[in-house]
């Protein structure tokens, strides 16, 4: 299960990029050649704030990686963790240093619950 989850994490961002980068990428290219000196700072801003926005979030609805590899995140009562743990689940793996704690924790324990999935009473079970 540990190679499935950072897969998992992968596809998560390589998605969330597509699905933001290529109009912030667009819009960037359209700025650059119809208004020359325009300030290309804010959309590339705009971009990455909603990237982070779509990765903290992605665990809503139990992920829909997850659920294209076979498991899916789920409280002690069966249901998806919302926006509110979603985001508190996902901080660790954008905040500096805490998301090595994370890493390393996976790595040595590929199959234990994150420390944070712990805390936030959320576990990973395979879609039956």
């Amino acid at each position: 299960m540990g190679l499935q989850r950072w897969l998992c994490a992968a596809l998560d961002a390589t998605l969330i990029a597509l699905v933001v980068d290529l109009p912030a990428g667009l819009l960037l290219g359209a700025l650059f050649l119809f208004v020359p000196g325009a300030p290309l700072l804010a959309p590339a801003a705009s971009a990455c704030g909603l990237f982070l926005i779509g990765f903290l979030s992605r665990d809503c609805r139990g992920g829909l990686s997850r659920k294209w590899l076979g498991f899916q995140i789920e409280d002690a009562r069966g249901r998806p963790p919302g926006l509110k743990r979603s985001i508190l689940r996902n901080l660790p793996l954008v905040v500096p240093v805490w998301n090595l704690f994370e890493g390393i924790h996976l790595l040595r324990e590929p199959s234990a619950p994150r420390p944070i999935d712990r805390r936030l009473g959320l576990r990973i079970t395979a879609i039956p």
